[in-house]
């Protein structure tokens, strides 16, 4: 049991997706993200979502791409996982859509220290 949720561009089967074990609340979701977008992490792509893996593997959770933190293609994500569902997110790190959330929204208003956590101990990626 944890606080599941998978983050996807796409709900297509070979979609990069990420499976958050913990903290997949919309609070720390939505810090997740905004760390993505200032260390100049975006887009769609399957670079993309390793890179944002394993900044909240090594840089939040203080573990290994695997372990809390999973990189799978959407199809092997478990994303009707009956705590958070999935977050679908465009090009930019934005939440623009919300699969399988069957409770309400978990706001602890924790995500801008949740961020700024994650940005001071990560690099930037500016390519």
């Amino acid at each position: 049991m944890g606080n599941r949720a998978v983050i996807t561009a796409s709900t297509a089967p070979n979609a990069p997706s990420i499976y958050l074990h913990w903290n997949g609340g919309r609070d720390s979701v939505e810090g997740f993200l905004k760390a993505a977008r200032d260390l100049s992490i975006k887009g769609t792509s399957a670079e993309s979502f390793d890179r944002f893996a394993h900044v909240l593997a090594r840089y939040f959770f203080g573990c290994e791409v695997g372990r809390t933190v999973y990189r799978q293609e959407y199809r092997q994500a478990d994303a009707d996982n009956w705590d958070n569902g999935t977050y679908v997110i465009d090009e930019n790190f934005k939440i623009v859509d919300r699969l399988f959330k069957r409770h309400g929204e978990q706001y602890g208003h924790k995500s801008a220290d949740i961020a700024a956590d994650i940005t001071a101990r990560a690099p930037i990626f500016n390519d």
